[in-house]
């Protein structure tokens, strides 16, 4: 199945859920957690220790996974350099090396506790060709040129200068180079992304980037207006069907929080929606 770039519906995610593709992902995270536990309990501690549980990350991992397979397939022999920025620790880059089996990914965050883990994991994976970085997104530490794919999931929305950011990913990918990038949508606007910094976000990569002439980036962005008319895949939704994929755990924390910082009363709760897209560097 592919997956489409913008706003996931749910009729494709409900068809996804369904599908070999999703089921290869799921055994993949089970056996990796296994495999980890140690390691990823740790993680655990930080944010949640099986990230592809969560809400919209059953969509944007084997998104952007199916974009990088389908990119290494179109590519010369050789090592394909992959990316994963802003990575977390996840079984995403392993999955990739397991699928390409010339794929070199390095895994850049700027949380130093995370040397200790991918040191375990790469201790109990030893083929899996994944290293990791230490350093912020604004200013990576890396030569021109020097990968041939980028990947990153939702993290702009947890970070600043979003076009320091992209020039970043513009400067290290090579001529044609991928880049995936999926970032979340506030549908009430409270939080990041609101609708009007998501289309300056979109113009911003345009300047740089190539997206598919089948596909317009900001219009998608127009289902955000009526998402149940549209039935786009929503933490609203969720919350009715299965709030136990929420990443919410303390939401009386959370909402005290939020109020102490101008929100108003929200009950720990974000109004969301995930956004995908694939672009090619000039």
């Amino acid at each position: 199945m592919h997956l489409r770039t913008g706003i996931p519906l749910l009729t494709e995610l409900a068809a996804h859920l369904k599908s070999d593709e999703y089921r290869c992902h799921v055994e993949f995270n089970r056996q990796f957690l296994a495999t980890n536990d140690a390691a990823m309990e740790k993680y655990g501690k930080l944010w949640a220790k099986d990230t592809f549980r969560l809400w919209s990350r059953r969509w944007e991992y084997p998104y952007a996974a199916q974009r990088v397979i389908e990119f290494a397939d179109t590519q010369p022999d050789g090592p394909l350099r992959i990316l994963d920025a802003g990575s977390g620790v996840t079984y995403f880059p392993y999955y990739l090396c397991a699928e390409i089996p010339r794929a070199k990914v390095t895994c850049l965050d700027s949380n130093p506790s995370y040397h200790e883990m991918f040191g375990a994991i790469n201790s109990a994976m030893p083929n899996a060709r994944v290293q990791f970085m230490e350093a912020m997104l604004q200013k990576m530490p890396l030569p021109d040129d020097s990968f041939d794919a980028v990947c990153c999931i939702s993290v702009l929305e947890h970070t600043d200068n979003y076009n320091e950011i992209l020039d970043e990913w513009n400067r290290v990918l090579r001529p044609g180079g991928l880049l995936v990038l999926t970032f979340d949508l506030s549908l009430d606007g409270k939080f990041e992304v609101p609708k009007a910094q998501a289309q300056d976000l979109l113009r911003s990569i345009s300047k740089n980037f190539d997206a598919p002439s089948d596909v317009d980036a900001i219009k998608e962005l127009d289902r955000m207006d009526n998402p149940r008319r549209d039935g786009i895949l929503t933490t609203d939704y969720i919350k009715e069907t299965q709030p136990d994929l929420l990443p919410w755990k303390h939401p009386v924390l959370k909402a005290a929080h939020d109020l102490v910082k101008g929100h108003g009363w929200t009950g720990g709760f974000r109004s969301k929606s995930v956004y995908c897209l694939t672009v090619r560097a000039r």
